[in-house]
């Protein structure tokens, strides 16, 4: 896990009251969270089902791939937040009612904004393997 990522997922829990639990992930699976572990197995499984058809969807429409969806509970919201290239880095999360939306979609983009940089920042630090 890089500290890059940890460290945008721990600032955006920081600096939004409109985020509840969150759930960092990307290609490989769950990166960061503050679920519980019980939890994060099914909340990764919806979450991939969501991008899986909303990219179907998508598609069908001809229009541009999905990048934000919010969805109105009674008690609540559900966010979903992801890079627009295929096989990027993603977030769920969740808001209580009365939650800014807007501001809680900015704080998500900005989270995963600073998590993409962070791990491209250290993949760079990273020592190379290889033989010469």
């Amino acid at each position: 896990m890089s500290t890059g990522v940890e460290t945008a997922f721990k600032e955006m829990l920081d600096i939004s009251s409109d985020i509840d639990k969150a759930l960092l992930f990307g290609p490989e699976g769950v990166l960061v969270s503050n679920m519980s572990e019980e939890a994060q197995p099914a909340a990764l499984a919806n979450a991939q089902e969501l991008v899986r058809l909303a990219g179907l969807r998508a598609a069908d429409m001809g229009s541009q791939p999905l990048t934000q969806m919010v969805i109105e509970t009674p008690v609540g919201f559900v966010f979903l937040v992801q890079e627009a290239e295929a096989d990027g880095l993603a977030v769920l999360a969740t808001g209580k009612k009365g939650s800014r939306v807007g501001l809680a979609l900015y704080d998500l983009k900005t989270c995963l904004r600073d998590a993409h940089e962070g791990a491209e920042s250290t993949d760079a630090e990273a020592p190379e393997t290889g033989e010469a």
